[in-house]
């Protein structure tokens, strides 16, 4: 067991610290035999064998196999804390997370935000909260098939970053200002067609737990200034939606400002990891 664990990357302990964290409370709450419980338990087999299937044989289909476990288990887990977290928490933490505001930024920041709101910026900020998606499958693409070192480098980074956010979910469970608080705000929120598209599609894009961290604005933190030394283009490219995507958290209500603080330090370490594992391989070569 500790020459499987000697054998981790830096985001393999900070995943499988979010899945070990949350299996052992399943087992305490429900059991072995609970199929949630056996989600989990089988998320850790999963890395294991991950681990396993380099070791003595370090080919990059093998090592780009090990990879690409970590955005599977990203998707397949954050609809999952739908189920799990009622089970291992007693209630959401909002009243916690507004506390936290009033007493960091002396209210609520989105409530500050009102006098901004009108309907283009609502959608243009609308548009830039949607196209996060598609920047995160563009990044966890191209860099999976992207020169492995950097590919690795890229992913240490990222998922750590999915790590710690996924432990802030499950361990500060929150529905957000626009639910939690919706007796607060006096100004709606009106756009047009693409405000009306992301209000419909949102209550089935989240899982009900996902505030603290703000993983929109640490993960597109994390990509744009990734891109910024590794894809130069492209960091132009998103430079203004990504922007937009972190004062779309606020504005549309759905992080307090504890949560997005949070995001970006997180991006940060995100960063320094990435860049450690970066200058470690080329060492290596």
């Amino acid at each position: 067991m500790m020459q499987l664990w000697r054998s981790t990357r830096i985001h393999e302990r900070f995943f499988g610290a979010f899945i070990l964290l949350t299996l052992l409370r399943l087992l305490w709450t429900v059991g072995p035999f609970s199929p949630h419980t056996l989600v989990y338990m089988g998320s850790a087999a999963l890395m294991a064998g991950g681990v396993l299937l380099t070791r003595g044989r370090e080919t990059s289909c093998r090592w780009r196999l090990r990879l690409a476990i970590y955005p599977i288990l990203m998707d397949a887990l954050f609809p999952h804390m739908r189920w799990v977290s009622p089970l291992i928490n007693e209630g959401r933490k909002d009243a916690l997370l507004w506390e936290l505001d009033r007493r960091l930024f002396g209210g609520s920041l989105s409530v500050r935000l009102e006098p901004m709101i009108q309907p283009v910026l609502t959608e243009f900020l609308s548009f830039c909260y949607m196209l996060f998606m598609v920047y995160l499958a563009v990044c966890i693409l191209d860099y999976l098939f992207s020169d492995l070192p950097l590919a690795r480098a890229f992913y240490a980074g990222m998922f750590s970053v999915y790590g710690i956010g996924y432990i802030g979910y499950t361990l500060v469970p929150a529905l957000g200002p626009y639910l939690a608080f919706a007796g607060e705000f006096s100004v709606p929120l009106e756009g047009y067609w693409m405000t009306d598209f992301l209000a419909a599609c949102y209550p089935y894009g989240t899982n009900g737990t996902d505030v603290f961290p703000s993983l929109h604005c640490a993960v597109s933190a994390y990509m744009l200034f990734s891109d910024w030394a590794w894809r130069r283009r492209r960091f132009w490219l998103f430079l203004i939606p990504c922007v937009g995507i972190g004062f779309s958290t606020i504005y549309m209500r759905y992080h307090y400002g504890a949560d997005v603080l949070a995001g970006f330090v997180l991006a940060a370490l995100g960063l320094l990891i990435e860049r450690r594992e970066a200058w470690a391989l080329r060492a290596e070569r």
